[in-house]
C-alpha cells in the first residue's frame, strides 16, 4: 500500500489514518512516500558521515556550530492554488521532507542499512527533535510574497493568485529552528527553511563549523567559518576550509574543495518507487514518524493560526522580509 506525503493533516489524522492502514496490512507493507529520500546527494549523507573518518569523528556539538537545512525556490505558486493554499511552505516543504533530511544528518549511524535498523535510527532522532525553547512563538517565522519580478516574468501577489483565498493566510516561506536533545547535538541550532517566489535559488544542507580555540600569533586576517555544503540541486559538495599563502604566506584565506555528482540510475521518485515494486521500505516514512513530524510542527501551526506569529510580506524576487535577510 503507497501513501504520497503528507500523510495525514495533523497528528490526530495520522494516527487515525495510521491505524485504519494498519487493520488492513502491516507496517512493512506500507509505503509513505516521500521523494527526497530518492535524491543523490540526500543518499550520500550516509556515506559521507558513516564511510569516512573524516567527517563522524568531528559529527557533533563539540566541532559543530549551526546547521542550517536551506530550500528556497524561484518559483511561485505555478498553478497549483488547490494543494498549496492548504499546506503551505511549513507543511508542503518542512512538515512533509526537511525534517527528514535534518534526521539523516543527525541520526546516529545504524547497524545497517537496511529497513529495520535506518528507520529505526531516523525514529529516535526525530523523538529528541524539538522546537526551539519549546515556544513556536520564537522558534518560528512566517511571510508571503507580494507582486515583484523573477527574471523578467512579473509574478502578481500570492494573495491574488487564481484559486488562492486571502483569507487563510497562507505563508509561502517558512522557518523553524529546532534542538535536538542528545549527547551528540546538545546546544546546536538547527534551522529548516523553505520558500516559493524568492530571488535566488538556494537548496542545500549548511554545516558551519566552530572556529579554532586559537590562532597562532604571526598569522593575518580572520579566517571565515569552515563549512561543508551539500547541494540538493543541483548534486554537489563543496568543503570550504580555512588555509594560508597565495600573495601572503602568513594571511588566512579559504580554500574550497568541491565535487558533483553524476545523476543516479533512477530519477529521486524512480528509487521510492523501485522501493515499493520491490517491496522494501528501506525509503518510506515509518508511521511513528510520520506522526512524530507533525508532532513537531503542530505548536507552529497552532500559533500561526492564533496569530502569535505575524504574516511578513516580501517582494517576489527579493530574498525575503528584510529583518530576515540581515540576520541570515
Amino acid at each position: 500500500m503507497a501513501f504520497e506525503k503528507p500523510f495525514g493533516t495533523d497528528v490526530a489524522s495520522a494516527e487515525a489514518l495510521n491505524k485504519t492502514v494498519l487493520e488492513l496490512v502491516p507496517e512493512e507493507r506500507v509505503h509513505r512516500t516521500d521523494h527526497f529520500l530518492g535524491r543523490t546527494t540526500v543518499l550520500n549523507i550516509i556515506g559521507l558521515r558513516f564511510a569516512n573518518r573524516l567527517f563522524e569523528p568531528i559529527w557533533n556539538a563539540d566541532n559543530i556550530e549551526k546547521v542550517d537545512v536551506f530550500y528556497d525556490e524561484t518559483l511561485g505558486l505555478e498553478n497549483r492554488a488547490q494543494y498549496y493554499d492548504e499546506a503551505g511552505a511549513l507543511v508542503d516543504m518542512i512538515q512533509s521532507h526537511l525534517l527528514q533530511i535534518l534526521a539523516l544528518v543527525t541520526m546516529d549511524a545504524p547497524a545497517a542499512i537496511d529497513s529495520v535498523e535506518f528507520r529505526s535510527s531516523l525514529a529516535r532522532v526525530l523523538r529528541s527533535t524539538r522546537l526551539k525553547g519549546d515556544d513556536a512563538t520564537i522558534a518560528s517565522r512566517r511571510a508571503v510574497y507580494t507582486a515583484g519580478t523573477i527574471d523578467g516574468k512579473e509574478l502578481p501577489s500570492y494573495q491574488q493568485e487564481d484559486g488562492v483565498d486571502p483569507s487563510r493566510e497562507t505563508e509561502t516561506l517558512a522557518e523553524i529552528e529546532v534542538e535536538v536533545d542528545t549527547a551528540r547535538w546538545a546546544g546546536v541550532p538547527f534551522t529548516l527553511r523553505s520558500g516559493k517566489a524568492l530571488g535566488a535559488s538556494r537548496k542545500e544542507v549548511l554545516i558551519t563549523f566552530k572556529p579554532v580555540t586559537r590562532l597562532p600569533s604571526g598569522l593575518t586576517g580572520r579566517p571565515k567559518a569552515d563549512t561543508l555544503r551539500i547541494v540538493l540541486n543541483p548534486d554537489e559538495i563543496e568543503l570550504s576550509v580555512s588555509a594560508n599563502g597565495g600573495g601572503n604566506p602568513f594571511e588566512m584565506g579559504q580554500v574550497t574543495l568541491s565535487s558533483s555528482f553524476d545523476d543516479g540510475e533512477l530519477t529521486p521518485y524512480g528509487e521510492v518507487l523501485n522501493g515499493i515494486f520491490h517491496d522494501d521500505p528501506l525509503l518510506s516514512i515509518r508511521g511513528d514518524v510520520a506522526e512524530r513530524c507533525w508532532e513537531i510542527v503542530e505548536p507552529v501551526v497552532s500559533a500561526w493560526k492564533s496569530g502569535a506569529v505575524p504574516l511578513e510580506e516580501y517582494r517576489a524576487g527579493s530574498r525575503g522580509p528584510a529583518e530576515w535577510v540581515s540576520s541570515s
